[in-house]
């Protein structure tokens, strides 16, 4: 086995055992620092109500079902469902997410005002 392929191994075992709490960290991180492997930092784990790929075209999808709405209102719709992520950051996501609908011929803008 390559040493390349032990130091990944090790890492993704060091990765499953700190976001799944489980036992056997300061064995792995001493083999890692053994064999002179950098340790990244670990991100955690995805919440289970994270976005799934199409989410937020499918949320404005959504939104507009009911009639044409500014996109402050969209954003303010779909805020109602993602309470976690920033008002301002979410204006955005909803603004690149029209953006593809747009170039895609799912939705267009009159003015200010987008629709199906």
């Amino acid at each position: 086995m390559q040493d390349k392929t032990i130091d990944n191994a090790l890492l993704a075992l060091r990765k499953q055992i700190i976001r799944g709490d489980g036992d056997g960290l300061e064995h792995v991180e001493t083999l890692l620092q053994m064999r002179g492997v950098d340790m990244p930092r670990v991100l955690p784990a995805m919440p289970e109500n994270s976005a799934r790929r199409g989410q937020m075209a499918f949320w404005i999808m959504e939104a507009l079902r009911d009639g044409p709405k500014p996109r402050r209102e969209i954003a303010a719709r779909i805020r109602e469902l993602r309470p976690d992520v920033p008002q301002e950051a979410l204006y955005w996501r909803v603004d690149a997410a029209l953006s593809r609908l747009r170039r895609k011929g799912l939705v267009w803008r009159d003015g200010r005002v987008w629709q199906l």
